[in-house]
């Protein structure tokens, strides 16, 4: 599949015609998604040992990044590294101004597919909600089972809303068409939403909505999780 990308005004150059490539994901794809495309690959590695061996590799390379080393592998390239300004040569690391981070930079195997990658220009879409993955934080699973009364996670685009607009906010849709409105958040970024799942959900199926609106008129614009979620 080719990568997809519109086009929008550049907000860093002067220039008021430049514009630069916001790209469409094509998917969006789980720890768990990763480990199915690579059973389907006609590897004889079963499913619980890819899983068992990706969760060990994850382990071992966090482990050396947070020890101070360099880890250097075909897809990225981590370092550790420190953010924050030192007031002068003698200053010293603090906490409370400074963080320890990891940097990620393509490996050698990535740099090469993105080489020989395709891109599609296409036209820039009508500006929406556009839900990636929920995760159930109860539960640690994602875009399947929904825990009421617990605490949801939404990730993907054009997520923030306002919250004093009724129409407005994260929604369970039941497949009987009853909508039950979440009332508490903890975040509300474009990015990301975590909230309180309603303690009043039944068991049944659910779409997962994100409601907000746009343009003077504040019309409201509708995203839905692409999958079915369901309270036991």
């Amino acid at each position: 599949m080719p990568i997809n990308y519109y086009l929008q005004p550049n907000p860093i150059t002067p220039d008021p015609n430049d514009q630069s490539a916001r790209v469409i994901a094509n998917d969006s794809l789980t720890f768990e998604d990763i480990i199915t495309k690579m059973t389907r690959r006609g590897t004889l590695v079963t499913e619980t040992d890819a899983r068992a061996v990706l969760n060990l590799f994850f382990e071992v390379v966090a482990d050396e990044v947070a020890d101070g080393n360099f880890v250097n592998l075909p897809l990225v390239n981590i370092r550790s590294g420190i953010s924050g300004v030192f007031d002068s040569v003698t200053d010293s690391f603090d906490p409370s101004r400074h963080t320890v981070r990891a940097t990620v930079s393509s490996g050698t195997l990535l740099t090469e597919k993105f080489q020989n990658a395709r891109v599609e220009k296409t036209l820039q879409p009508i500006p929406s909600p556009t839900l990636l993955e929920f995760l159930n934080v109860n539960t640690n699973t994602v875009n399947s089972i929904v825990t009421p009364g617990g605490i949801g996670q939404i990730v993907g685009e054009e997520l923030k809303f306002n919250p004093q607009n009724p129409d407005e906010g994260v929604f369970f849709v039941r497949n009987d068409g009853t909508e039950t409105k979440v009332a508490v958040y903890a975040t509300r970024t474009q990015g990301k939403l975590m909230f309180n799942i309603p303690p009043t959900l039944t068991a049944g199926t659910y779409t997962l909505d994100v409601r907000r609106s746009y343009t003077k008129d504040n019309t409201v614009r509708k995203g839905s999780l692409s999958d079915f979620l369901t309270v036991p």
